[in-house]
């Protein structure tokens, strides 16, 4: 789902798609950086959500050539788990004593990521309409 741009806004050129994709990169690589930098043990990619965040607050908003970007690259998202799968396929005897803990995962995963997703829009949604 795309959104539209409003009335008197220009659709999203290649520059625009492109300076999306470099900021989301850049905030990624500050990430490696500060992880690297501290020895952190978080994930680069989470903090670099974590800066892109605090940009985004401190600007007051998402742009939208940025929110643009994002939709696109989460509406290929179902490609970044082509290759694990493949590869539990070709390793499928090795991993033959280990479904349980591997399904166990899988499905307390999916159940944690609804059960949060589920309370964010909630509270999301509940701020929206007490500021309309």
């Amino acid at each position: 789902m795309s959104r539209r741009p409003a009335q008197g806004e220009r659709p999203l050129s290649p520059a625009g798609l492109l300076g999306g994709l470099l900021v989301l990169l850049a905030c990624q690589w500050l990430g490696e950086v500060i992880r690297f930098a501290t020895g952190l043990p978080l994930p680069a990619p989470v903090l670099g959500m974590m800066i892109l965040l605090g940009i985004l607050l401190v600007r007051g908003g998402v742009p939208f050539w940025l929110g643009a970007t994002s939709q696109r690259l989460i509406s290929m998202l179902s490609l970044m788990f082509l290759p694990p799968a493949v590869g539990l396929f070709f390793l499928g005897r090795g991993f033959a004593d280990q479904w349980p803990a591997v399904i166990g995962a899988v499905l307390l995963g999916t159940v944690m990521t609804v059960a949060i997703v589920g309370l964010l829009m909630n509270a999301l949604v509940g701020r929206e309409s007490s500021d309309s």
